[in-house]
């Protein structure tokens, strides 16, 4: 190796020695400054409320790499105290646990020269946030002064400038406590983990609406929670929790609503008939979200929401005593309108959702069972903002969906949402089925069955309110037969048939057109029991409809409730008179 390159890498390491050096002496020198410092700037922040404690401070200037271990921000009890006892206490106290925080890539040469802070990663690990809640009353009331100025307003003074490039947080631990005089009551997070890119504080980037609170991205992801309900019935629970504001998505994975408890159980504590629900959804998603307006105005607006497959299964038992209450007011959009939270979604998507409805008979202690298959659709317009509502008034629900799997149910429901008693329409079209698989519903609850029915289409066109329904409904359908059944007793039995042979003969159509060829249409005027839900009416008002092209007047109604009773009095005369005559002919012979 030639002299002259001898030289020039012994000066290099020369160079590289004297920086190392110089380096280790700054940091070891203004390692007590800086600690003094970082101490006193949170006494003087915070009041007094807060002071740090950490076990080990480190910075390096030539590499520009700093940390702190075991970084904790603790508030002063006692100096609490004196602040409720002077009325200027603030409701909530922090407890902050960092087990290390790394910063690598900070340059303090750009603070000096340019008043730029810039860092290239900032690495938070598995903090621990515990929030304290204890509210006074004197805050209430309080004058707040509110600084409008924007985060760069404040700083520009100091910087022009602060980026950093990453910022992670992994295994966040969050706890929230809130305390009353009658109880506290404790809601936890675990493991939870922030990712933030490019965040950018300057003049340019604090006018940029492209980026969520001066980030081009922020990622959350927070595992499982569960949270039970006040009342103790049910509980709320999903399997993960995802939120990217880069794409102003949030997905939400294996959210289920459930009881706490059996069927029996929920039963046995709530002591009425009163519906239990089942609700699964294993993706729900909602997209194109309005960040700005939801931190700004506190108000939810997007452009859709997925729901994607699930089950929604709704259930009571009959044989435990109504709970009689007045329903009107309470149809879904005016429980929507009712809500405290401004919703705007502009169209909320169903894909593949099975849902379903069972009930425990009083009569016969007999579960039936009825399911809409394959439901899709679209709920359009799914707000309860007036300013929105003005410009369109009207929340439409498209739904298709397949009854007992089989038979094409198409629904278009439309809800005035400006109207005060509740105005809307529904119509639709039920498709060609078998009728017989209805029997899961009607026997249990009827105890009697569909012998054949042939089902060749359904429509109906009706306008509502909160007290009346009125349309029409059209009806086709060939081979009715109906059979009333009875408990395993021969004598029941046979009145039954009997029963069922007259229904079927004299009571029921069993076609449209009928034997006659007249064709008959269901004139729907309904008016609701104020203590049945907005599905009981629904269905109500179509059951109507139903039994008017069958055939069924209120009159040949009564005539086939009776029914039964009347063929087992004829029964009974006609074997009375048989065996009267079986008699005379032993004592005549």
């Amino acid at each position: 190796m030639k002299p002259v390159w001898k030289w020039i890498i012994a000066a290099v390491i020369g160079i590289l020695m004297i920086l190392a050096a110089g380096a280790w002496y700054l940091s070891k020198h203004w390692k007590p400054i800086v600690e003094a410092q970082l101490k006193e700037a949170v006494i003087h922040a915070t009041d007094s409320l807060y002071h740090i404690e950490y076990d080990d401070l480190n910075f390096n200037l030539v590499t520009g790499n700093a940390s702190i271990a075991q970084l904790r921000l603790i508030p002063d009890t006692q100096v609490y105290a004196r602040r409720e006892q002077q009325q200027r206490a603030p409701d909530n106290t922090y407890a902050i646990h960092i087990a290390n925080l790394a910063i690598k890539g900070f340059y303090p040469r750009r603070i000096v020269r340019e008043r730029r802070l810039t860092i290239d990663d900032i690495i938070v690990d598995t903090p621990a946030i515990h929030i304290v809640n204890t509210p006074h009353a004197y805050n209430d009331t309080a004058t707040v002064k509110h600084d409008d100025r924007t985060l760069y307003q404040r700083i520009a003074h100091l910087l022009r400038e602060i980026s950093v490039k990453n910022m992670n947080v992994a295994g966040i631990q969050f706890k929230f406590t809130k305390r009353t005089d009658s109880a506290t009551r404790n809601t936890e997070l675990k493991d939870l983990n922030i990712n933030v890119r490019d965040l950018l504080i300057d003049s340019v980037s604090q006018f940029d609406t492209s980026r969520f609170f001066h980030t081009r991205a922020i990622d959350v992801d927070m595992p499982g929670l569960r949270y039970e309900t006040p009342d103790s019935f049910y509980y709320v629970s999903f399997d993960r929790l995802q939120v990217a504001t880069l794409y102003k998505q949030v997905t939400l994975t294996g959210f289920r609503y459930a009881p706490r408890m059996s069927k029996a159980e929920f039963y046995k504590r709530k002591k009425v008939a009163a519906d239990m629900a089942v609700i699964a959804f294993p993706s729900i998603r909602l997209e194109d979200i309005d960040l700005h307006r939801l931190v700004d105005s506190q108000k939810l607006h997007a452009g859709s929401l997925h729901i994607d497959s699930g089950t929604v299964a709704i259930s009571n038992d009959l044989r435990y005593p109504k709970r009689r209450t007045n329903k009107i007011g309470k149809s879904p959009h005016q429980l929507l309108l009712q809500l405290k939270q401004p919703v705007t979604i502009d169209s909320v998507v169903l894909n593949d959702v099975a849902i379903s409805y069972a009930e425990v008979s009083r009569k016969y202690k007999r579960e039936g069972r009825i399911t809409f298959d394959r439901s899709h659709g679209v709920f359009r317009n799914v707000t309860n903002e007036p300013a929105v509502l003005r410009k369109n008034g009207e929340l439409v629900a498209d739904l298709t969906t397949y009854v007992m799997n089989t038979g094409k149910l198409h629904v278009v429901f439309a809800f005035d949402m400006l109207d005060k008693q509740g105005a809307f329409t529904y119509k639709g079209t039920l498709g060609p089925m078998d009728g017989r698989p209805l029997n899961r519903i009607i026997t249990p609850l009827l105890h009697a069955e569909v012998g054949s029915a042939n089902i060749k289409g359904l429509s109906f066109d009706i306008k509502a309110d909160d007290r009346r329904a009125q349309g029409r409904l059209r009806f086709d359908y060939s081979n009715m037969r109906l059979r009333l059944l009875q408990p395993e007793d021969v004598d029941k039995k046979s009145s039954m048939r009997v029963a069922s042979f007259l229904a079927n003969s004299f009571i029921i159509n069993d076609s449209n057109p009928d034997a006659n060829g007249k064709y008959h249409t269901g004139r729907i005027n309904y008016r609701r029991d104020p203590t049945f839900s907005f599905f009981k009416m629904v269905w109500q008002s179509l059951l109507q409809g139903i039994k008017e092209t069958a055939g069924v007047s209120p009159e040949r109604e009564r005539r086939l409730l009776h029914a039964a009773e009347e063929a087992k009095k004829a029964s009974e005369k006609t074997q009375r008179f048989f065996n009267r005559i079986f008699r005379k002919r032993e004592d005549n012979p």
